[in-house]
């Protein structure tokens, strides 16, 4: 068991290691992000690590991690973790984002961590303040879980050569262990919570039923990736965290 424990911890840390060449391609205002994010808004991160640039390989998409702005709802809920995340963060405990991270488990941090990131906020449509409620409180349910060590296992399976395969000769990437197992998983628990009131994060439609027409069904949340949130229908691409520039007129208009 020692043996096993050092090993996870080895390989989280490589993992989790942060890249020298990460690029931050546009500018956050981060008080402008404060000011207009919602509680259910999902925050999704470029990361700088291993194992960030290993999912937005294996998912061939932008985004390697996924959160829920909470905002204040912690302090709100009171407890043992209102008081550690107050006495942690200050005033940015008003301002937090609930995630699953491969070293703590599911915590909270502050959104403003994350301002030197490439970010995009997705916002659930049509979703009742009274649903949102509950998918926020079911978020606040996982808080303290670990990350379940089983797919760090299964991640660091793909830093062998195996993942330079063509595809067709590999598994499906990152849709591992059982569905219980990946729910502490930074998609598949924001996917789980939204599931938890009908609100699906990608639709699927399904064969003809007898009537002709398709049924639509939902994937279940552990094979939702943080890319599904960008592509589904469901929400809305928002751009209230980019900071405003001034115009510059080209060269050859000042000269």
């Amino acid at each position: 068991m020692f043996l096993h424990d050092q090993l996870t911890r080895g390989l989280v840390r490589y993992l989790t290691a942060e890249l020298p060449t990460y690029q931050r391609r546009v500018p956050n205002d981060m008080d402008r992000l404060r000011a207009e994010l919602r509680p259910g808004d999902v925050v999704l991160v470029e990361g700088k690590s291993r194992i960030s640039r290993m999912i937005m390989t294996l998912t061939q998409s932008s985004w390697s991690h996924a959160s829920m702005y909470i905002g204040d709802a912690l302090l709100r809920w009171g407890g043992p973790h209102a008081d550690a995340a107050l006495e942690r963060f200050g005033p940015e405990a008003a301002h937090l984002v609930l995630e699953s991270d491969m070293a703590e488990g599911v915590r909270v941090s502050p959104v403003a961590w994350y301002g030197d990131h490439n970010l995009r906020v997705c916002r659930p449509l049509g979703l009742s303040t009274e649903d949102t409620e509950r998918v926020v409180a079911e978020m606040l349910r996982h808080l303290g879980l670990r990350y379940d060590q089983r797919n760090i296992f299964d991640l660091g399976r793909y830093l062998t050569p195996f993942h330079l395969l063509p595809v067709r000769w590999r598994r499906r990437p990152l849709y591992l262990g059982s569905s219980s197992s990946r729910e502490v998983i930074c998609s598949a628990l924001l996917a789980k919570a939204f599931y938890q009131v009908g609100f699906p994060v990608q639709p699927m439609v399904g064969e003809p039923s007898g009537a002709g027409r398709r049924a639509v069904i939902a994937r279940h949340p552990s094979y939702i990736m943080p890319r599904d949130f960008d592509l589904s229908p469901n929400f809305q691409v928002l751009k209230i965290h980019l900071a405003s520039a001034p115009m510059r007129a080209p060269e050859h208009a000042r000269s």
